[in-house]
């Protein structure tokens, strides 16, 4: 069979990309998903609005997840005090002298006299960082909250796959074979299978993220354009802020290319302008330029981060486990493998990535994807939560761009074993990636918590 031509590879790889998510999202497909926070805040924004208008859907059933609550209190003296209740085992204490701890929105802890809180006041938020909602602002003009963000997601997902491989044929030409299995292994080979399926805030925000950090290594490689790189960047930390974290390797590709002030000041203008918007959204939010509002979460895990902080060296070995070693439970009974809700690591369920140990071929960026990767994982080694609910360690998407152009341009991809590798990595991630929404209480294990302790 004659190949396609270049010109047509990319949207080959789209396509043949958003077929197999589509399959797997199924029916969910043309549907919003069940937690679509970003189309809510996106209505907002048109209606003028920076909070819900009330309760967040599903909290008279209590089945509401991952949205942020800020408590307003009148006090006797007519003092108004945002923030929310501090839940830590000391705090509890002081309620036994009738008083109540609060932390408010400027960072100061109060103890209250129960009877000085005139009024109570409960204000809902969506917490993540806003990029997804302004790409889908359009959408959510037409549609409302019927706004399609699986496809949407799905959509993205594919489109990322097309990016990788562009991005790789124009930095290492004539080795289109191996760019079209690491399109595979980014596919259908890699957490991105069950998360670009899915919609759902946190997997839009991670497919955003990842679409804009793989723009933002095209236009910074060799610093090509360095304006879009500040862009591409700027709008990659607007999804997800730990991707402020690969900044390294563009200012390494500036330094490599004559370290010229002008070129440095193109960086960094889209990048800042990004940034003063996302802290100005920030401060009329939560009194705080540099607070997204994650501290606010209504969820059960209020008193492990307000004693040991959102991130801490206290996460870091439950981390290490979900991101690289944790395995699935093994049993003598259907279906013989169940695995956690903290997914799999990812030695296990994306193995290919261990050919990075033999991707030596020296390249000039070989340096700043290294020192980008480790910096964009450190805050995910660091964080509270591993990720859950996921199949395989989701926050690989983060960092997985970088490390999948090392292994790429660094020669680990050449021979046999990187598309074998793929090939079973794949098995393992569209099986999980099928059953995820199907039949979750199938795939995982009994014990919700499993291997770690709940805290």
């Amino acid at each position: 069979m004659k190949p396609l031509p270049p010109r047509l590879r990319g949207p080959a790889v789209f396509l043949a990309a958003f077929v197999v998510l589509a399959a797997i999202a199924g029916p969910r497909l043309l549907r919003p998903s069940a937690n679509n926070h970003f189309s809510h805040m996106a209505l907002g924004w048109l209606e003028g609005q920076l909070a819900l208008p009330g309760d967040p859907p599903g909290y008279a059933t209590r089945t509401h997840d991952d949205w942020g609550r800020v408590w307003t209190l009148t006090l006797a003296d007519g003092a108004v005090v945002r923030g929310q209740p501090c839940r830590t085992a000391a705090c509890k204490d002081t309620r036994k002298r009738g008083l109540e701890s609060w932390w408010t929105t400027r960072g100061e802890h109060l103890e209250l006299p129960s009877r000085d809180i005139v009024s109570r006041r409960s204000t809902w938020y969506v917490t993540f960082p806003p990029g997804p909602a302004l790409v889908m602002l359009p959408g959510v003009a037409v549609f409302g909250l019927q706004f399609p963000d699986v496809l949407f997601t799905a959509l993205c997902g594919a489109w990322i796959s097309a990016l990788l491989f562009t991005f790789l044929e124009r930095v290492r030409p004539d080795h289109t074979r191996e760019h079209l299995w690491a399109a595979a292994a980014w596919t259908v080979a890699s957490p991105a299978c069950f998360v670009a399926a899915h919609g759902s805030v946190w997997f839009t925000a991670q497919i955003l993220g990842a679409l804009f950090l793989v723009l933002h290594l095209g236009a910074a490689w060799d610093v090509r354009q360095p304006v879009r790189a500040g862009l591409w960047l700027g709008l990659a930390v607007a999804c997800r802020v730990s991707l402020a974290f690969a900044v390294p390797f563009v200012l390494l590709e500036w330094w490599r290319h004559g370290r010229r002030l002008a070129t440095l000041l193109r960086i960094l203008a889209p990048l800042t302008g990004i940034g003063l918007v996302l802290a100005l959204l920030n401060w009329a939010r939560f009194d705080d330029p540099l607070e997204f509002g994650h501290r606010y979460l209504d969820i059960r895990w209020q008193e492990r981060i307000q004693t040991y902080g959102m991130f801490g060296a206290h996460y870091l070995r439950r981390n290490l486990e979900a991101m690289l070693w944790l395995v699935p439970q093994v049993s003598a009974a259907a279906p013989y493998l169940r695995w956690s809700i903290h997914g799999m690591g990812l030695l296990v369920g994306s193995p290919w990535l261990l050919l990075l140990a033999r991707a030596r071929q020296r390249f000039p960026q070989r340096l700043g994807l290294a020192l980008a990767a480790l910096a964009v994982a450190i805050p995910a080694l660091l964080y509270q939560n591993t990720g859950q609910m996921q199949f395989s360690y989701r926050f690989a998407l983060d960092f997985l761009p970088m490390l999948l152009a090392l292994l790429v341009v660094g020669g680990g991809a050449r021979g046999r074993l990187f598309p074998a590798l793929v090939l079973v990595s794949a098995a393992i991630q569209l099986h999980g990636a099928w059953w995820y929404a199907r039949a979750p209480g199938w795939l995982f294990v009994r014990d919700p918590w499993w291997p770690f302790p709940p805290e």
